[in-house]
């Protein structure tokens, strides 16, 4: 059976798309609720004018609905349940007929959906009671959590950044921070510590979601705070509060803080390295994030800050938490660092496939690189220009001397003459950039063909200036041709008649032997 989309009723659905997307309070979502059609087809429709519609229902192809022959079944239970997910649906139906026709989830989701537009059956709409929460106190409150996003490079590639997000509650002052590997106990704590001397001191409780750098387990309300987190919970007496699971509004300020950042300060932009990264946020905070008018609290939070700062604890930076450890760097798959958009070399090889990291620092306009044991790699004078790649030679892969190694395996091979040495000599001077690859080949020829007819084949290119390993190939191939027909026997050829003296060459030599025409006669007559 083949169903259509009546013309109708989809002019009737863009006409109804059009009037709910004029009031600006209908989303997308609340309009593919209402109308009970997906949320991407409320996106399309809004976007057409009407003879792009008109245009795009003419083309509009006829489909065989697989599961047609299962309409009155989903029609039924839909009728005793008509907020019946389609998963129940379909697990009801695998049942009920064991020889269902075997579909993605998605179809039969479709098919449900299908039914329901046919039979105008609405989805039950679940509506979550929520109320509004009483102001924050000043410096009461300051919520805290991670996000993270892809930016794109100058040359098209991709990179993930992470971030550490806190907002006093009262005030909505905001502050961020980025790096370029997730979050763990270590650097959240120092996320912290940056966070608290941006705002000028510390809120009277901290609340968090259920991430696993700061809790261990929920535990029913007696939380087990991750080892970091809790000694640094300890040492600056701080109040956490965690969220309960699937209650985000008791957080919602700093989820907001994380959309903005994602959906205003990284949208369209451009990722050169993490230390300029967060330059540019704490510009984009103090002019943007904190510099302009909340849209529920109508003020600057810079302003509102000014006073929520005298109700904070006092801030002050404690040694027995590190803040100044040297930083760590990435090492990328072309033994390099990017720094401040320069790119500083590390030894060849220091790179191991998973992008060990090393300590870099600078002192008195030099870059030091070191490993995690405290091992210096790489010294390099700082750049001030940008997107070069700063390193001398010495830390590059010495392909020369690597070379030069496995000539010398090749030539160990060979047990002849000096010729295969004058052959090699000869290429590394004429094409110095292809000798590696004429090594390989060369070695594969005296494998193959062993040191008699390669001796022949060397000699050949010598004398003719063939100086390359496919020629030599080449004419070891034929040598050893030659030589097989060499040693093939000769044919052994009888005599016809005696007195005749024949020759392997004298062909006129033959006389074949006759027969009789009588004898095809009586062979005719059996």
């Amino acid at each position: 059976m083949k169903t259509q989309i009546h013309d109708l009723r989809k002019v009737r659905m863009w006409y109804e798309v059009k009037e709910l997307s004029s009031n600006p309070g209908n989303s997308d979502s609340k309009i593919a609720k209402k109308l009970g059609i997906d949320r991407r087809t409320v996106s399309r429709y809004k976007k057409m004018s009407e003879e792009e519609f008109h245009e795009f229902s003419m083309k509009q192809r006829v489909y065989e609905l697989v599961l047609s022959p299962y309409y009155p079944d989903v029609l039924s239970l839909l009728s005793i349940d008509n907020g019946l997910p389609a998963a129940v649906i379909e697990d009801q139906l695998k049942e009920k007929y064991p020889d269902l026709p075997k579909v993605n989830s998605k179809t039969v989701y479709n098919f449900v959906q299908h039914v329901r537009r046919q039979e105008k059956i609405p989805v039950p709409e679940k509506i979550r009671q929520t109320e509004a929460l009483e102001e924050f106190a000043y410096g009461s409150q300051a919520q805290v959590d991670f996000g993270t996003a892809q930016m794109r490079r100058l040359d098209g590639s991709r990179r993930r950044v992470y971030f550490f997000a806190l907002v006093l509650s009262r005030s909505r002052y905001k502050y961020v921070f980025f790096q370029t590997t997730p979050f763990t106990g270590k650097t959240a704590v120092q996320a912290h510590e940056q966070a608290f001397r941006y705002i000028e001191g510390i809120p009277g409780k901290l609340l968090y979601d259920q991430d696993s750098v700061f809790l261990k387990s929920e535990n029913l309300g007696d939380y087990l705070l991750a080892d970091d987190f809790r000694r640094y919970r300890d040492e600056r007496g701080i109040s956490v509060e965690f969220c309960r699971k699937a209650d985000p509004q008791s957080k919602g300020r700093v989820e907001n803080v994380v959309g903005y950042v994602k959906n205003n300060f990284l949208r369209a932009r451009t990722f050169h390295d993490i230390d300029r990264l967060n330059e540019e946020v704490l510009s984009w905070l103090e002019r943007k994030a904190n510099g302009t008018k909340h849209a529920t609290t109508k003020r600057l939070p810079h302003d509102v800050w000014l006073i929520e700062k005298e109700h904070l604890s006092f801030f002050r930076p404690s040694p027995a938490i590190p803040r100044d450890e040297i930083p760590t760097y990435t090492v990328r798959k072309d033994n390099t660092i990017s720094y401040k958009g320069n790119f500083y070399r590390v030894p060849y090889g220091t790179y191991n496939g998973k992008g060990p990291e090393v300590l870099l620092k600078v002192k008195d306009g030099t870059l030091s690189l070191s490993n995690r044991q405290g091992i210096l790699l790489a010294e390099h004078p700082v750049s001030l220009e940008k997107g070069k790649v700063i390193g001398s030679t010495t830390y590059r892969r010495d392909r020369n001397s690597r070379l030069e190694v496995f000539k010398q395996e090749v030539l160990s091979i060979w047990k002849g003459n000096n010729t295969l040495y004058l052959f090699i000599e000869e290429i590394h001077k004429y094409k110095p950039r292809y000798l590696r690859d004429n090594l390989k080949m060369i070695r594969e020829v005296m494998g193959e063909y062993g040191e008699e007819i390669v001796g022949s084949a060397l000699d050949y290119c010598l004398d003719n200036g063939l100086y390359n390993a496919l020629y030599l190939k080449e004419a070891a191939s034929h040598y050893r041709e030659l030589k097989r027909r060499e040693k093939k026997p000769l044919p052994v050829v009888s005599v016809l008649h005696d007195g005749v003296q024949t020759s392997q060459y004298d062909t006129d030599a033959y006389i074949p032997e006759r027969s009789k025409i009588n004898r095809y006669d009586q062979i005719m007559e059996l």
